[in-house]
């Protein structure tokens, strides 16, 4: 894995954060998407479902290419990043600001729940009254939060 700051041409990543399945759309060129494929941002899989390495997947995968939980991270910027590592147990985000809650719901790393915990499409202020329901992560932002941790 390179230790890039940034990956070149976000803008792919960040609409296959969003993609209800990861499915990464467009990619740029072919160099670009082996950056993303040789820094463990995306990946690809082969005829049977298993996971091809990178030097095989542009030339003998099957299918879309998928983003990681490294992908994911590597598109957020400082807050996302301190809000989805703030997560409770329950996946339940602490002391997040609206702005950065709202910017991760719009990648599919967050959604909003209300007090029985059935998912709403917004926080629910009305402007007046603040907030009525809790953002907390969806499965892509769990796979996002847990790339942070060193896998055994």
């Amino acid at each position: 894995m390179t230790s890039n700051a940034y990956p070149p041409a976000p803008k792919h990543l960040r609409a296959a954060c969003a993609h209800p399945s990861g499915h990464l759309a467009s990619h740029g060129s072919r160099t670009t998407l082996q950056v993303y494929l040789d820094d463990g941002l995306v990946y690809r899989n082969d005829g049977d479902g298993y996971r091809l390495p990178p030097e095989k997947a542009q030339a003998q995968g099957v299918g879309p290419y998928v983003i990681t939980g490294a992908g994911r991270r590597s598109i957020l910027n400082d807050s996302q990043l301190a809000a989805l590592d703030s997560a409770d147990e329950d996946g339940a985000l602490r002391n997040v600001t609206w702005p950065t809650a709202a910017s991760l719901a719009r990648l599919a790393l967050v959604e909003y729940r209300d007090a029985d915990g059935v998912p709403q499409p917004t926080d629910g202020d009305d402007g007046r009254t603040g907030p009525k329901h809790r953002p907390y992560l969806t499965p892509a932002g769990l796979d996002a939060a847990r790339a942070a941790k060193p896998q055994p």
